[in-house]
């Protein structure tokens, strides 16, 4: 019915009008040909998606233990290239003795884990514990960093000593405050 239309219009009225006014706006209207060739490419998008998301499923399903590793390496390839920060090379923000540190946790925790967390702090103490790479000075537990480990075997129960980390919580069950990467100073 339309191309019958189309030839009535055509018969009545001048070529050169119809092909003007009509014709010619639906040939090259970019909208349509943009809209059609954006259809396709999300359509093929699309299935490229779900065929990867699929073969991925299969895979895990398969071979969980490989998945799973593959999962932490990329992590790990993902963070080796960060710088990470080094406490032991900054200068601490605080240096205070290990008493007055734990009091200020046991007085009000909220406050001083405001205050002091993810900050490096040069502590002065009694070692209370030494266990495996953790030294306490009495609820501090201070994880000596790897490079430190040896001299683990120097410390006694009962030395004084100075102790740089870097803060990383508070737990309030334990009442014990958690430093990492400490060295001995």
């Amino acid at each position: 019915m339309s191309a019958f239309v189309l030839i009535h219009i055509i018969s009545k009225t001048d070529a050169r009008h119809v092909f003007k006014n009509i014709l010619q706006p639906l040939l090259h209207r970019k909208n349509i040909w943009h809209h059609i060739i954006l259809l396709f490419m999300k359509k093929k998008i699309l299935y490229s998606l779900l065929a990867i998301i699929i073969i991925v499923g299969v895979w895990v399903a398969i071979y969980p233990q490989k998945a799973l590793q593959t999962v932490v390496d990329f992590g790990m390839w993902m963070t080796s290239s960060m710088k990470h920060r080094d406490p032991s090379k900054e200068k601490p923000k605080f240096e205070l003795t290990a008493d007055a540190f734990s009091k200020e946790f046991k007085d009000n925790a909220a406050e001083a884990t405001k205050k002091y967390i993810n900050q490096a702090v040069l502590l002065e103490g009694n070692v209370t514990t030494v266990s495996g790479v953790t030294v306490s000075l009495n609820n501090i537990a201070c994880n000596i960093d790897s490079t430190e480990v040896n001299k683990i075997k120097e410390i006694k129960v009962g030395a004084k000593m100075k102790i740089q980390g870097l803060v990383v919580g508070y737990n309030d069950i334990m009442d014990e405050v958690d430093l990492a990467q400490c060295t001995i100073k």
